[in-house]
């Protein structure tokens, strides 16, 4: 039998991966790469520790779509979990048929995540995925209904196990008994939509953007995110590696309309400036709007906000940019601005209390409409 697990590298996914290998299965792992959370490397060397083959893939914007309107709806922050773990069950399902394997794997445990793995809340991921009872759960599923396989016989149901909740050391003490784990891996950072620093970001591109890009998405980390206003926000960075990404994302052809930029004559923060008024990417004879002109002087003033002083305020004929904008260079004159100080930063205000969500479980069935109620958390 051929097995797709699931596999983040993580001591679950390595622990559901080495359960199914102990009963003769054939194992090939399945790496999922969200815009929001990348674990493909730990994966790989996870991976090749146990001896199994790893295929990478990476969701494309539909998966953004889904982020804007999950059916299910949101954790405690924007963490759609529900929805994503259907997705990436979708994808296996999908490399299942491709390479002839007879069912799909997770290391998913029953109660561990008490928002989103709750027994109705994994039935509802096998059940809107497509696998049904071709989706196994090795570590949890004498606590689970009869899968296939298990109703065939072809696999053991008696070798598989019954964890449940969210303590490790039970896990720990049986891979290191049954499989001779040395290397425990330590738990992921997962996906920063779960993060409380990160969710007011996204928050705001939701608001400003119906279903955003996988663009927008990458731009969504660098640097201090600042909104100017409804169609303009900039990005100041706040060190050399995001300088290198704002250089990456403003280099890509499917780039969300913009303009970078970058200190000429003096040391300090280079910035790019998100807005539906900037020029095409490639266009060679950009033409400025009034308000494209007007953006630009406060995203410079937004530079040197956060720059040092001591850097532009003596250069002779004051400081200057290279504004990138369409596919031409041009050098613009910045000057201080002190009304940008009340233009904020994105982020969590500190000591905020979090609000409480409502679960998973109360959001509409298929057959109706679509939700954006809050609900499992990850």
């Amino acid at each position: 039998m051929k097995a797709i697990v699931l596999f983040s590298g993580g001591l679950d996914s390595i622990l559901a991966a080495r359960l199914l290998q102990s009963q003769g299965v054939e194992v090939v792992g399945l790496n999922m790469i969200t815009p929001f959370h990348d674990c493909s490397k730990e994966a790989e060397e996870r991976a090749k520790e146990i001896g199994i083959e790893l295929v990478v893939r990476s969701f494309g914007e539909d998966y953004m779509k889904m982020v804007a309107h999950p059916q299910w709806g949101y954790g405690s922050n924007v963490n759609p979990c529900l929805d994503c773990r259907t997705a990436m069950c979708r994808e296996a399902k999908k490399l299942m048929d491709e390479i002839g394997a007879d069912f799909v794997a997770t290391g998913e445990i029953a109660g561990q995540r008490p928002n989103s793995q709750k027994i109705h809340q994994l039935a509802l991921v096998a059940r809107e995925s497509g696998l049904g009872g071709k989706l196994l759960r090795p570590l949890s599923a004498k606590t689970l209904s009869r899968t296939d396989m298990e109703i065939e016989g072809t696999l053991d149901r008696e070798q598989m196990k019954a964890f449940t909740g969210r303590s490790r050391v039970q896990l720990i003490s049986y891979g290191r008994k049954a499989f001779g784990l040395k290397t425990i891996p330590q738990p992921s950072t997962g996906c920063v939509l779960c993060e409380n620093s990160y969710a007011p970001r996204i928050r705001d591109l939701l608001r400003h953007k119906d279903v955003p890009t996988i663009w927008d998405a990458k731009a969504l980390a660098p640097g201090r995110r600042l909104r100017i206003d409804e169609n303009a926000y900039c990005i100041v960075a706040r060190r050399k590696a995001d300088c290198d990404v704002l250089d990456e994302l403003f280099a890509s052809p499917k780039r969300s309309r913009c303009a970078l930029l970058y200190p000429d004559n003096y040391m300090g923060a280079s910035a790019m400036l998100v807005t539906d008024e900037a020029p095409e990417f490639g266009d060679e004879n950009p033409v400025l709007s009034d308000k494209m002109n007007e953006y630009v002087q406060t995203a410079g003033s937004l530079a040197l906000r956060f720059s040092n002083p001591e850097k532009f305020r003596d250069v002779p004929g004051g400081p200057v940019c290279r504004l990138y904008v369409g596919a031409k260079e041009t050098r613009v004159a910045v000057r201080e601005n002190p009304e940008v100080e009340n233009i904020r930063i994105i982020m969590e205000k500190l000591g905020e209390p979090k609000k409480k969500e409502a679960d998973a479980s109360e959001a509409p069935a298929p057959q109706d409409a679509p939700s954006k109620a809050p609900a499992a958390e990850e």
